[in-house]
């Protein structure tokens, strides 16, 4: 069964970053990166630090990590470990048209943006 062969790292990211803990889904897939580095998680991992120093309004660094994981992401298109790349990079674009280029923000400004935290679900086998 493909289940087993899923990290529980992976697995735990998935589940910090729906929760929106951005802080706790960056260091657990980092562990994983650190073993299996290839672009994907590190990609992975930028969304959720992008989207942590957004709402920190660290703006200038949340573009930057978005701008980069767009990068990391894109040879990944449109599937791959069971994500729909295509959403994520979809998210990060909505993502970069909404964000003012500035370098910070206070967090009531960024509130008022409105943008959601991104939910990522594994696709069906």
């Amino acid at each position: 069964m493909m289940e087993e062969s899923i990290p529980q790292e992976f697995l735990d990211y998935l589940r910090y970053l729906n929760e929106e803990n951005y802080f706790e889904a960056h260091e657990v897939l980092e562990d994983l990166w650190h073993t299996d580095r290839i672009d994907f998680y590190k990609g992975l991992i930028q969304v959720a630090v992008a989207i942590f120093h957004l709402r920190n309004g660290n703006i200038k660094g949340s573009r930057y990590l978005f701008e980069r994981a767009k990068f990391l992401l894109t040879p990944y298109l449109p599937h791959f470990r069971l994500v729909d790349v295509r959403k994520v990079i979809d998210y990060i674009e909505e993502c970069l048209a909404i964000i003012p280029d500035v370098s910070e923000m206070e967090r009531d400004e960024v509130e008022r943006l409105g943008i959601p935290g991104i939910r990522i679900q594994l696709l069906e086998e």
